[in-house]
């Protein structure tokens, strides 16, 4: 995953949250999923 797409991921995760469309574990929970397997991608290259 390129910064770019990490970036657009976590934007939509946010808005998500703004409207109400997901909960604060929800997007605890999603947030922590796309940092971490963002990390794990970098520390392979």
């Amino acid at each position: 995953m390129t910064r770019e797409e990490l970036k657009a991921q976590i934007e939509e995760l946010m808005r998500q949250y703004a409207d109400e469309e997901i909960d604060g574990a929800t997007y605890a929970e999603r947030m922590m999923e796309l940092t971490t397997s963002a990390r794990d991608e970098n520390d392979d290259d």
